[in-house]
């Protein structure tokens, strides 16, 4: 067989071009970030019924059963001889499994298939004989886990070596099309947005490109040439036959991951990357909305917010975001109020009762002058902006910051006001220091920038 005998030892998206070679992948370095949005997944049982329900998957074990008790093969190239290939292929197209297209497009899909069934155990090669394999009894009898590890194995294949092995095939195995799975990475972070075709297909060559960088470029360029005149663009090509396994759509040129899709992916990421997973709708806390809110898409929030606002009064959604505000950190106290801020003058007790405490006070203070003017009560004290500072600076890189960051900061502190430095020092706030030192390296103003650093000294002598 070919460079799929080792795709279930090699990283969901990425395979070395030496089948041999071990792969490391640092996800949370190739996405940039430690921590994702949280992600809604069907049921096991769900996704279960959606592996079993695969064409790809479903042509495969056909195969295997076709080749039932037993089929010659080639000794050096453990294939189907050319005339039982033509049968087989005749089986599945009879089946609507293969598409009724040339004869030259139908052997090579066959070829994949064939070489998945071994990769998967639905068919097992010994010396010339190849014989239906157990995993045909178990793809359709397992339990959750058999299932759905099945799957993502296809998954994980087909990323890994069905571009190269087309290469192969073609004789053009030098191409290195084995990075060319990984572009489900920006799929992945795009959910519901999608990718489009072209994009993805100018990450292939370009991953391609640097891959083959050891070589001539006329050689790389006259090799990729070969392979798109033969079968057509590479992106196509891999994401048709992820659609044909039941792992992503395909809409007006716009590539999306199935929840099958991001089953597979999220079971390999969250080992290194935080990604939790949303419960059932019924169980959602205002803590899982909140938690939405932090990193999701806009369209994720409002997706979420509103099933979980009609499942509830606005009494009750305004006593859960109030709970999940004060438990919270920076972060979550800024989501949830912004939240609670949508459910309108209506739940304005819930604002009341935070004006007790210090760390929502400042929040409930904007919102209840918004709504009833501005009166003494309603005023920000120093402390008051101390809190708010803190919580919109405390999660600022200060050796990274954002662009822009010296602007943002002197319209957040001007000259003469530095006095709120010597509260925020004080204050319980577990980022005092980090937003400090913000202020007192990016701050444009040097008498502010000044201050910012002497406060933050006292926070680093009291550690």
């Amino acid at each position: 067989m070919t460079s799929q005998d080792h795709a279930s030892s090699v990283p969901l998206v990425v395979a070395s071009d030496h089948d041999d070679d071990p792969v490391d992948v640092d996800y949370s370095e190739l996405l940039g970030t430690d921590r994702l949005p949280p992600l809604r997944l069907p049921s096991p049982a769900e996704l279960v019924d959606a592996a079993r329900d695969s064409p790809l998957l479903t042509a495969v074990r056909v195969l295997a059963q076709w080749v039932g008790e037993g089929r010659p093969v080639d000794e050096d190239t453990a294939q189907l001889s050319e005339a039982d290939a033509a049968a087989a292929a005749r089986k599945l197209v009879e089946r609507g499994l293969l598409p009724p297209s040339d004869d030259d497009a139908r052997m090579r899909e066959l070829m994949q298939l064939w070489e998945l069934a071994d990769a998967l155990g639905f068919v097992e090669v010994v010396d010339t004989t190849a014989v239906a394999g157990a995993a045909v009894d178990e793809w359709a009898e397992g339990d959750e886990d058999t299932v759905l590890g099945m799957w993502a194995q296809a998954f994980t294949s087909l990323c890994a070596w069905s571009l190269t092995f087309d290469a192969a095939c073609l004789g053009v195995p030098e191409l290195p099309l084995h990075g060319a799975g990984a572009t489900v990475l920006p799929l992945f972070m795009a959910r519901e947005k999608g990718v489009p075709l072209a994009s993805l297909d100018e990450m292939i060559h370009e991953t391609a490109a640097l891959d083959g960088s050891e070589s001539e470029d006329a050689s790389f360029e006259e090799a990729w040439r070969v392979w798109v005149d033969a079968y057509g663009r590479p992106a196509r090509v891999l994401y048709e036959r992820l659609r044909w396994l039941g792992a992503v759509t395909i809409a007006d040129e716009l590539v999306r991951l199935t929840p099958l899709g991001l089953f597979a992916l999220w079971s390999e990421i969250e080992q290194e990357v935080d990604i939790p997973l949303l419960p059932p709708l019924e169980e959602m806390t205002a803590a899982d909305v909140v938690a939405v809110t932090l990193l999701g898409s806009d369209e994720q929030v409002e997706a979420e917010w509103d099933a979980w606002r009609s499942r509830r009064t606005a009494t009750q959604a305004a006593a859960e975001l109030a709970a999940a505000a004060s438990v919270g950190g920076p972060g979550e106290r800024t989501a949830a109020t912004t939240l609670l801020h949508r459910l309108g003058a209506e739940v304005d007790d819930v604002w009341w009762t935070l004006l007790d405490e210090p760390s929502l006070r400042p929040y409930a203070k904007r919102v209840l002058s918004e709504r009833h003017g501005d009166k003494p009560e309603f005023a920000l004290t120093d402390d008051d902006v101390a809190w708010l500072i803190a919580d919109m600076y405390c999660d600022v890189d200060v050796d990274d910051p954002p662009e822009g960051i010296g602007d943002l900061l002197a319209s957040t502190m001007r000259r003469g006001e530095e006095r709120v430095f010597d509260v925020l020092w004080r204050l319980e706030h577990p980022g005092t220091w980090e937003v400090l030192s913000v202020f007192g390296r990016h701050h444009p103003d040097k008498a502010v920038a000044k201050a910012a650093r002497k406060a933050a000294f006292k926070v680093e002598s009291l550690r």
